[in-house]
């Protein structure tokens, strides 16, 4: 393999492994109690990370990119906005349907924000894992 292709492997080895990686976690704390939780968790992370990798991660990593914004805080900091967008996308009419305007102690917007901080944090380490098997913030070998 020469010089030239190792960033590019190193991208598409980050492509394929980063959506998965909040599944792998599941995964491996499940062990801890029941695996069959790991690997539903597993699944879950594939079906959603890939398309929000395709559709958000692949776009914010161009423009990252582009900008020369390539540190691991630039990338964490991408990770915590579409992890947020991806728990808005599927779990906004829920957090909407807890919201009310009249005292109800039927409502509450505690479980939908706890979602939303859980996949923002779950965001930000693939992204970070990511950054760490793409870095691009290294300039490639001539």
């Amino acid at each position: 393999m020469s010089a030239a292709t190792k960033p590019s492997v190193r991208l598409w080895v980050g492509f394929l492994l980063a959506p998965l990686i909040p599944g792998l976690l599941f995964l491996l704390l499940s062990l801890l109690n029941n695996p069959g939780e790991g690997l539903w968790a597993l699944k879950l992370s594939a079906m959603v990370g890939y398309p929000a990798m395709l559709v958000l991660g692949v776009p914010a990593h161009l423009l990252l990119t582009k900008r020369q914004w390539t540190s691991g805080w630039s990338y964490t900091l991408a990770g915590i906005v579409i992890g947020a967008v991806v728990a808005a996308v599927l779990f906004g009419s829920v957090a909407l349907h807890n919201v009310s305007f009249i005292p109800d102690p039927n409502k509450s917007l505690g479980p939908s924000a706890a979602i939303f901080i859980v996949a923002a944090l779950l965001g930000a380490l693939a992204a970070w894992v990511f950054w760490l098997i793409a870095r691009p913030n290294r300039e490639p070998s001539a």
